[in-house]
């Protein structure tokens, strides 16, 4: 007999994807869109202001939510800053001609 393991999370998850960092994350994204809201509701009273709260809490929410691959825009923007910061010039060179 085999056994099967299942797919146990080791982090707490309030559903797939979604934990306590995601949701700290669009929590600060709604703060700072009511922030935004507060400072906008000083030189008009359009109800476009509103607008303000929920852009950021949808990026801050679509920033963190992981995609199909299991990553989200916020890790991939620092795989890219990790990368980036990597040597991409060989120092020795197979072969061919050297300049």
């Amino acid at each position: 007999m085999y056994q099967i393991p299942r797919n146990i999370s080791a982090k707490f998850e309030f559903f797939p994807g979604f934990g306590w960092k995601e949701l700290f994350f669009v929590l600060a994204g709604l703060s700072l869109g009511f922030f935004v809201y507060l400072i906008l509701s000083i030189f008009t009273y359009s109800p476009a202001r509103y607008l303000a709260v929920f852009i950021f809490t949808g990026l801050a929410y679509f920033l963190v939510i992981p995609g199909p691959d299991g990553s989200s825009v916020l890790s991939l923007i620092k795989y890219y800053l990790k990368w980036s910061k990597k040597q991409k010039r060989y120092l020795y060179v197979q072969g061919g001609f050297r300049d």
